[in-house]
Parts: structure tokens; C-alpha cells; sequence
């Protein structure tokens, strides 16, 4: 049955590996992109390109799609009030497509956040609104992504290379994109799944994840820029997120 992802272009990392992972199981797989992809095209996808806070157009989109995969911006990448409102546009015009178009499966990947930051009330509200609208609902709420091109990496190599201290003793939960995008095909495969679980992946000390972007290479030229001040306030403090994902390997 076809799956439509839609993903802003600075989040094709995650869509790749997740369209190759339903495309190998012959799946017919669709996306929704701010802007067209090679790779994907010869992945053998489908791809529309418009506006991500567009619900009419998404709607559209939408018709004879069974599954629906809204992919949202990264915490670790809305720096600006301007992020956060065009994070809230997207997801909005996510959850209004996704209730008109009456889609028989909608898995939505949302991050868990520290309860006292900027971003938090936004990814709640988008949350909600999908709960009003969308039965059923899969909601795999996630730890903090890792991958070359994942805007965390960036963040803790700028930290290294901006002597910037960060508070000791502090431990998250870190999920890779691989395990990210298999959890998400694993849903899919499960079919009418309503409810939340979690996706924690491995919980890593602040310390270790400065040697792991150490190794992340594709990181090192955003290092020239000092960490900005809402990435760093999500690192103050613990965030453990469960792993009863699990159950979809």
C-alpha cells in the first residue's frame, strides 16, 4: 500500500534510509519535499514538491495513500523564533491534511523534550492536534537523533571547538538513523497501530557523544559557528526515553 513521507530538505538523511528500507519490501513509496531528490527519484519514489504548510496541497498529496509519514524539524535545528513557526505551520498543515484526506494509517515520529524550553509547547501542540484529528494514530516519540547529518553532532563539535562547557553528569537518549528509520518501516508493516510508544535507543553521557562527533567528519565546518543558545538548553538536562519500540524488530 503506498506511503507518503514528507520531510523538509534538510531532513532527506532520515527520508532516504526510510524509503530504501519500504522500497526493498516493494513498497510503492511517495513523498511530500520543499524541494526534488535524485536519490529518491531513483530509489524508484515518487515526489511532489510543494509547500510543507500547505494542508489543501498536502491533502491532495494524500489521495489513495494508506500510510502517512509527517517527518518534523529536528529540535536541535529551530534556533530562531521564525524555526519555531514554521515548525508549527508544517505540523498543523500535517495534521489537518492528514484528518481530511481520512488516511487509514498515520505514524507520526515526535521528539521527547525537557519540559522547560522553547520548543516543547510547539511538538505538544502538534501532537495534539494530530489526537484531535487522526484515528489511528502511531506516535513513536523519540530520543534525540544521531547520524553524519544530524544537526546535534554539529552542535557538540561547536561546543568542543568553542571550549563551550557543558553540565556534568548529564546523560540523554541517543537513537541512530538506521534504528530510527526501522522502527518507523517496522510500524508501517504492523498496519492500524493507535497508540504511543517510545524510541530511546542508547542512553550516552554528554562526555562520550564530544568523542562520538569527534567522528562525525561532516560536522566539523559547521564548528565555525559558537553553539546557539536553544541547542545547548536542551543538553542541561537528562532525557530518557524509554525503548518499548522494540517490539516492532
Amino acid at each position: 500500500m503506498p506511503v507518503l513521507i514528507a520531510a523538509r530538505s534538510a531532513d532527506l538523511d532520515l527520508v532516504r534510509p526510510l524509503a530504501r528500507l519500504l522500497r526493498s519490501d516493494g513498497g510503492e513509496v511517495r513523498c511530500y519535499l520543499d524541494t526534488d531528490d535524485h536519490e529518491l527519484r531513483h530509489l524508484g519514489c515518487k515526489i511532489a514538491v510543494g509547500a510543507l504548510d500547505d494542508a489543501y496541497n498536502l491533502e491532495a498529496a494524500l489521495t489513495n495513500v494508506h500510510t502517512f509519514v509527517p517527518v518534523l524539524t529536528d529540535p536541535f535545528d529551530i534556533r530562531t523564533p521564525e524555526d519555531i513557526g514554521q515548525l508549527r505551520d508544517m505540523g498543523l498543515a500535517s495534521a489537518e491534511a492528514a484528518a481530511g484526506a481520512g488516511i487509514a494509517q498515520t505514524i507520526l515520529p515526535i521528539p521527547v523534550l525537557p519540559g522547560i524550553h522553547p520548543v516543547t509547547a510547539i511538538f505538544a501542540e502538534v501532537e495534539k492536534a494530530f489526537d484531535a484529528g487522526v484515528h489511528p494514530l502511531c506516535r513513536l516519540r523519540t530520543g534525540y537523533l544521531w547520524g553524519d547529518e544530524r544537526p546535534l553532532p554539529a552542535l557538540i563539535s561547536a561546543v568542543r571547538h568553542h571550549g563551550v562547557d557543558l553540565p556534568e553528569g548529564v546523560c540523554v537518549s541517543v537513537l541512530g538513523i538506521d534504528a530510527w528509520a526501522a522502527a518507523v518501516a517496522a510500524a508501517d508493516d504492523r498496519e492500524d497501530l493507535d497508540g504511543t510508544w517510545e524510541l530511546g535507543g542508547e542512553i550516552e553521557p554528554l562526555v562520550d557523544l564530544l568523542d562520538r562527533a569527534d567522528r562525525a567528519p561532516a560536522n566539523r565546518a559547521e564548528t565555525k559557528n559558537p553553539p546557539d543558545a536553544w541547542g545547548l538548553a536542551l543538553l542541561t538536562e537528562d532525557l530518557i526515553v524509554g525503548s518499548s519500540a522494540d517490539e516492532f524488530a
